[in-house]
């Protein structure tokens, strides 16, 4: 069976542990659109190949946490396109613009999550804005890679 999780980088325990242990037992990507029913949030918006939405399970210390999903089944960089970035930058703006984002970080894993730290072996990109703390400076978002 392929690999479509990694386990050992699903952050916590809880309910994303017992999702994760749910789709690698099924074996199927949780990311590709005909087994999308794992994510509990709607999307914002499409476009080309691509779609919006915010992360089901943020990371701690963000203000506001999208992933961008590619609609078909990607796990390479050399897999993208032009029109791939092109359309990840017009949602990525649409965001920015929607959600008045003053700064943050846009983040992509590729190939082998034993490599990466990615949960999902799907292409996404994470569209990460760090909380604030009493001081009006930003708090530090682990963003895990390896």
């Amino acid at each position: 069976m392929k690999k479509v999780v990694n386990k050992r980088f699903a952050k916590g325990k809880g309910e994303y542990e017992k999702v994760i242990d749910s789709i690698e037992k099924s074996g199927l990507c949780p990311f590709c659109q005909e087994n999308f029913k794992y994510h509990k949030r709607s999307i914002l918006k499409e476009l080309g190949d691509w779609f919006l939405t915010e992360n089901s399970w943020p990371y701690k210390d963000t203000s506001c946490h999208f992933i961008i999903i590619c609609k078909n089944h990607k796990e390479n960089f050399s897999d993208l396109s032009t029109k791939d970035f092109e359309d990840v930058k017009e949602l990525v703006n649409f965001a920015i613009k929607k959600y008045n984002i003053k700064g943050g970080a846009l983040a992509l894993r590729f190939g082998d999550t034993d490599y990466t730290g990615a949960t999902v072996c799907h292409l996404h990109f994470h569209l990460i804005s760090p909380e604030l703390d009493e001081q009006n400076k930003s708090k530090t978002v682990h963003f895990p890679i390896g």
